[in-house]
């Protein structure tokens, strides 16, 4: 089943679809409907729900076909009916819309310039890095957080797998974060996954130049038909994250994406080195 989140993307995009092809503009049927040119624009984004009046008469004014009517409504009543499997997890705003995408796509890129992405950590190093950021991160919440980062995970072991791409800088290999045991399973585990038909791990070298843009840690995500879910992009810091929905805003970290995965080492050296520093560690 689509996840609540997704339901609202592809209602708003049904939406957007029939206001272009009629050539109204979003200003024009907030208007039309009462509402403010941002409800609009939210609606079509998928990032507000949209009332059962306001959505008949929206598909009134664009002159939409009954069985289109039909279908819309019930998209509707799904999304806004739908209750999040994540919600007993008390998780940031800004963080639940991408654990919701996530459900639905079926390839991530991502990119952390100083951690092990997050979908690949271990349990113990995902604790030590949000006990670290008690300073922002209520200690009530800490393992629901970290219990709902392993949950994510099963997207990568589950029925239909979830690709995964991810480019980690050398430099992450060095960074014992939790203590040299905890640091030494997380080794382990990005070893194992590194040899997982549907994990692509690449290790970006220090000595590589050419990648002094990429600063900060993004991902993209990819859905099953394309035509229908524009790929989605998402950035996050210690003091929160944000998607990104934009086409071309999107297509530059896909280009940045694919810019360090050709400077980094080939996925088979990357899995020789990762065996290389898990032999180096103590113990």
């Amino acid at each position: 089943m689509a996840s609540t989140s997704a339901q609202l993307r592809r209602l708003g995009a049904e939406l957007r679809k029939l206001r272009e092809l009629s050539g109204r503009t979003q200003g024009d049927l907030g208007q039309v409907v009462g509402r403010t040119h941002a409800s609009v624009v939210n609606w079509e984004r998928g990032k507000t729900k949209i009332g059962k009046s306001d959505l008949a008469c929206l598909l009134a004014e664009l002159r939409a076909p009954a069985e289109v009517r039909k279908g819309l409504e019930e998209l509707r009543v799904a999304a806004n009916q739908g209750r999040s499997p994540w919600a007993t997890y008390g998780l940031p705003d800004w963080l639940r819309p991408l654990v919701s995408f996530e459900e639905d796509a079926v390839e991530v890129q991502t990119f952390e310039p100083v951690l092990v992405p997050g979908l690949l950590q271990t349990e113990d190093y995902a604790l030590a890095i949000h006990e670290a950021g008690r300073h922002k991160v209520d200690p009530e919440f800490v393992e629901r957080w970290v219990a709902a980062r392993m949950r994510r995970q099963l997207r990568l072991v589950d029925h239909r797998p979830l690709r995964l791409h991810a480019v980690i800088p050398e430099t992450t290999l060095g960074l014992a974060v939790g203590g040299p045991q905890v640091f030494k399973q997380q080794l382990a585990k990005l070893h194992e996954f590194s040899t997982k038909e549907n994990v692509t791990i690449q290790v970006l070298p220090t000595d590589r130049s050419g990648f002094g843009g990429a600063t900060s840690n993004f991902l993209t995500l990819h859905f099953e038909d394309p035509a229908q879910d524009s790929p989605l992009g998402c950035f996050d810091s210690p003091l929160g994250g944000y998607m990104i929905s934009d086409e071309g805003d999107v297509a530059t970290l896909v280009a940045m994406f694919d810019d360090l995965s050709q400077l980094a080492l080939s996925p088979k050296d990357s899995t020789e080195l990762l065996a290389k520093a898990l032999a180096e560690q103590p113990g």
